[in-house]
């Protein structure tokens, strides 16, 4: 094989048809005069440069990033719009809170909904009139937006009714929360109480998971009761109702602590100037709610509520003679009715020490691996008859009516069966 020489380059080099580029052959001569290999490397960089384009830059999200040197045609965001009134509807009343009614809404079937969402998911939408609203924020200013903030801060929870939006028109305030069917767990002590130890055991356990879960969270609820804990369809409990839930900084003064709650669940240093320790007064709540599963009635109970608070800061309750409760129940419902709030259990020591509590596997109960000793047969919402009257269009204005049929419709048929608490 003959190798070319250097004359034989050269000539065929100048004899070459092909057009001559005097920066490449400047670039080319660098590199060959330059000595060492990071010369070259550098050299052999700044010629690529001038042909090769950087990368094109976009923002995706609000972030800048690369898209492989091509940029596509649009940049478009896969998720879906937001919720708001205008897809909503409302086809129930499912009854009121702390400071409002609470609505049952679905999805509606609109021509520019996104493939993502599902029409005819159910929600309940919490209505908070705007001028009560500034009534309570006069006497109360903490308590506002206690509910929405409180719930908007919380990591998401089977023992915690959570949020899901909030909105608003020129009359109302409305907070939408996930929909739990089956009803409040006060319905179910009056239709399938009293319960014996292992049931009440079992709902108890719900009762402290929960509030272990928001007492960890820095939350107090000041006003938990059976009427604020509802039942999910595996039967297992949740929390909801924060319209006077607190955070528990210490930085709230005793005046706001007074007179907070429902009356037959309110802890003495509620009635009175106390030290207050925050998760106490839901601790003495939760005493009374098992004082409740197993008797099916209040502890404290009286003609009215001066009778209440008398009975509640002295303390003295009696069980239903011929009832039989063990020793252990008794002493955790003793430890929990404690009216020393440095006593109490759940302050001075933990519930989940309490002996009546071993048998149960708190791991097994956190991923709900028990099997809850009722299951209710929830019946659908949107099919049902209207046990309570839909309120008025011009009420709520920011969210459209939806009217049943004829069959369906309220007409106060039933009268009410117990007092609203």
């Amino acid at each position: 094989m003959r190798y070319p020489t250097p004359s034989s380059t050269k000539l065929s080099s100048e004899g070459s048809p092909v057009t001559k580029h005097s920066s490449r052959r400047i670039s080319i001569e660098s590199v060959a005069s330059s000595k060492g290999i990071h010369s070259r490397k550098q050299a052999l960089k700044s010629r690529a440069s001038r042909y090769d384009p950087p990368p094109v830059r976009i923002k995706i999200h609000g972030l800048p990033g690369y898209t492989g040197g091509s940029l596509p045609p649009d940049v478009v965001d896969p998720r879906p719009p937001p919720l708001n009134l205008d897809g909503l509807e409302c086809i129930r009343t499912l009854g009121d809170g702390a400071c409002g009614h609470v609505l049952l809404v679905q999805t509606r079937d609109c021509p520019n909904l996104d493939k993502l969402d599902r029409p005819g998911s159910l929600f309940a939408v919490k209505v908070l009139s705007k001028e009560r609203m500034k009534l309570i924020d006069r006497k109360h200013p903490g308590d506002t937006n206690a509910e929405r903030t409180r719930l908007s801060e919380l990591p998401w929870s089977p023992w915690v009714n959570g949020v899901v939006g909030a909105f608003q028109d020129e009359l109302n305030l409305y907070l939408m929360l996930e929909f739990i069917p089956s009803g409040c767990f006060h319905d179910v002590i009056q239709t399938r109480g009293p319960f014996n130890a292992a049931t009440a055991r079992f709902y108890f356990a719900n009762i402290i998971a929960g509030l272990y879960f928001l007492h960890g969270e820095g939350i107090i609820h000041r006003d938990f009761k059976p009427a604020n804990i509802l039942v999910r369809p595996d039967g297992y409990l949740t929390i909801a109702d924060f319209g006077y839930a607190r955070l528990d900084d210490g930085s709230g003064t005793s005046t706001e602590w007074l007179m907070i709650g429902t009356p037959l669940y309110m802890a003495p240093e509620v009635l009175c100037y106390q030290h207050l320790t925050g998760c106490s007064v839901d601790w003495w709540a939760a005493g009374v709610t098992l004082y409740e599963m197993i008797t099916k009635r209040s502890p404290f109970f009286g003609t009215d509520e001066d009778k209440i608070f008398k009975r509640i800061e002295a303390g003295r309750y009696k069980w239903p003679k011929g009832l039989r409760v063990g020793a252990s129940l008794k002493s955790i419902v003793a430890g929990l009715l404690n009216t020393k709030v440095e006593d109490r259990l759940g302050v001075d020591t933990s519930v989940l020490d309490h002996p009546w509590l071993d048998n149960i596997d708190w791991d097994k109960m956190q991923v709900g691996r028990y099997l809850a000793p009722w299951i209710p047969e929830t019946p659908e919402h949107t099919r049902t008859w209207l046990n309570k009257a839909l309120p008025k269009q011009h009420c709520i204005p920011g969210l459209q009516l939806s009217i049943p049929p004829m069959h369906r419709e309220w007409d106060d048929r039933l009268p009410k069966s117990r007092p609203e608490y």
